[in-house]
């Protein structure tokens, strides 16, 4: 019997678990995220690495840093879910059909306008409704099974950091060895003290994430011209909210506060869309 075009030539890996930069710290208004130095880890991860490592050996599983290490503005409703993800230029958001602004929890129907994205100026993000967010899926090869862990930071300094080594355009430090590659070379991802001085506020130290191998240049240019089989990624995890990068409370607080905006409905997409700062 031949094979399903479109589907049979089709490979992905499993999303094992989540991995998280932050903790639920109880305070005097409720439980609120905290960031830590360590990678808050699940219990095989655990198993392997300890309570609070600082260290992870991984891999990614594709060159396209699109499908491993995605970025965008992404703005969620404590009720809706995801309704706003973009690039600072162009977003896809859920829209409420009745008001046209933001779907939120009085919203009966809605659908997907693409229209402008304002990043940081987007009126969701003082409130950190809004937010920008750099997801890394990775193998962890020292860690029993098969499959990706997904770590979520929405911290300038790690996106920075971590776009410095592997970003594609302009290519990062580690891909001009490489020629490119990125995909199965053994790297090392760490939590990092780093120092920082961001405008209007004194030099601070923070936690970061940095990205670096432990092995010779020699060998990672080796190994970089072992063409590995392509694999594509599970669907990124999105539609819940990191709750370490976007709190429940925060986000229940925003959606009550009306914010005006009406999105140019003439280049609405029928179709429904799929479904971080801390230190770190």
């Amino acid at each position: 019997m031949p094979p399903i075009e479109g589907i049979s030539e089709i490979r992905r890996l499993p999303r094992l678990n989540k991995i998280r930069l932050g903790i639920k710290k109880e305070g005097q208004r409720g439980p609120y995220p905290a960031a830590v130095n360590y990678f808050v880890c699940p219990s095989e991860v655990i198993a392997v690495y300890g309570e609070e490592p600082k260290e992870l050996k991984v891999m990614f599983p594709s060159d396209d840093i699109n499908l491993c290490v995605p970025q965008w503005y992404k703005c969620y409703s404590y009720s809706q879910g995801l309704i706003c993800r973009g690039d600072g230029r162009i977003c896809r958001r859920k829209v409420d059909i009745q008001t046209g602004d933001f779907a939120d929890k009085e919203t009966k129907q809605w659908e997907i306008c693409e229209t402008s994205c304002d990043g940081p100026k987007c009126p969701k993000y003082p409130a950190k409704q809004c937010r920008r967010v750099m997801s890394l899926l990775f193998i962890l090869p020292d860690v029993p099974g098969l499959g990706v862990y997904q770590l979520d930071t929405s911290s300038f300094y790690s996106i920075v950091n971590i776009n410095s080594q592997i970003g594609s355009d302009p290519p990062g430090f580690l891909r001009q060895f490489t020629g490119g590659r990125i995909a199965f070379l053994p790297l090392t991802l760490s939590v990092v003290d780093q120092e920082v001085n961001p405008p209007g506020e004194g030099r601070k130290v923070i936690h970061v994430l940095s990205l670096c191998s432990e092995v010779k240049v020699s060998d990672l240019i080796e190994a970089s011209r072992k063409r590995p089989a392509q694999v594509l990624l599970p669907t990124l995890s999105e539609e819940e909210p990191p709750e370490d990068q976007y709190p429940p409370e925060i986000l229940e607080a925003a959606e009550t506060k009306p914010v005006d905006i009406c999105p140019d409905k003439s280049t609405a997409s029928p179709e429904p869309a799929a479904a971080q700062e801390t230190a770190t």
